[in-house]
């Protein structure tokens, strides 16, 4: 897949476009010829399309703020010869543009790194998902079975080709007392296939509702998003929130299929692909997963009489 559209996904380009912003904005009071002004121009554009695509899921609300104090900084900075009282009025919407910037790219932040996963632990995992760790390919194993094989913990598999968050509750439905520790990578064909953030939030919030209950650990990938889409950040976000969701941030899951020879078509794991994200969830879940005390026991005895 294209870097350039990795990179996007990953959210990574809000921080690039907000310091380019900011750039533009400090060295504002130093345009001083057209040709400098029409640079400075395209600077603003360029990163306003970095952030934009970088889909953060703020809320209307917010989006609305930035949006009015970004025109009006941007229509005060391009007046020719202003007066005293302009003056004043753009150094005030240079003030609270650039207070804006720092504060929703700290909010962002907080969202970007890996939380600590806390709560009840288990010895085996339980996966609700689609192709992404059902797999496409039985030659290329899922990578469900690679985290077994890399971990000594079972994992339980309830993932589908085509699934989508509708589909969960049909999986869910296999969910037993003895699973605590349930980990949800759904929603990706719901966001490709068109479907309505309002039935995506309907379907993700009765998924959620069956699977929650006391005793249970639930972690949710977090999905890349596209700017038409992004309701579908807002949606999981509110809900992980709602029902006490651990999500596993965005960019880890691009880190994932944007390595060396990660998928089979720009989305579907490959076999390295398969190992990474194996890795990546075995990181994840390490406080709350640990393997069968007869799992330990037989790797220990291996490795005694091998030695």
């Amino acid at each position: 897949m294209n870097p350039l559209v990795l990179y996007f996904a990953s959210g990574e380009s809000l921080y690039s476009g907000a310091a380019l912003l900011g750039l533009a904005m400090v060295l504002s009071p130093f345009v001083k010829s057209r040709w400098a002004l029409l640079s400075r121009n395209v600077v603003v554009w360029l990163s306003s399309v970095f952030m934009v695509m970088a889909c953060p899921p703020f809320s209307w609300a917010t989006d609305i703020a930035f949006f009015l104090s970004f025109l009006l900084w941007y229509l005060l900075s391009n007046r020719a010869r202003p007066r005293r009282s302009w003056l004043k009025l753009q150094f005030a919407s240079t003030a609270l543009l650039f207070s804006l910037l720092l504060v929703l790219a700290g909010l962002e932040f907080t969202h970007r790194r890996m939380q600590s996963i806390a709560g009840v632990s288990d010895d085996h995992l339980l996966v609700l998902g689609d192709s992404v760790s059902s797999g496409i390919d039985a030659r290329v194993p899922a990578w469900p079975a690679v985290f077994e094989r890399m971990t000594g913990v079972p994992v339980k598999n309830l993932a589908r080709p085509a699934a989508r968050t509708i589909d969960g509750l049909e999986m869910a439905q296999s969910i037993t007392s003895a699973d605590h520790v349930i980990l949800i990578e759904i929603g990706g064909n719901d966001l490709l296939s068109d479907v309505r953030s309002k039935e995506f939030d309907e379907a993700l919030d009765r998924l959620l509702l069956a699977v929650s209950a006391p005793g249970r650990t639930l972690v949710m990938f977090e999905l890349p998003l596209l700017p038409n889409k992004i309701m579908y950040g807002r949606v999981q976000r509110r809900l992980a929130k709602k029902y006490g969701v651990h999500l596993i941030p965005k960019r880890y899951f691009i880190d994932v299929i944007g390595g060396t020879n990660g998928t089979l078509d720009g989305i579907h794991l490959s076999e390295a692909g398969a190992h990474r994200m194996a890795a990546l969830v075995a990181w994840a879940l390490s406080p709350v997963l640990h393997p069968p005390l007869k799992s330990v026991s037989s790797r220990c005895n291996g490795e005694t009489k091998h030695t």
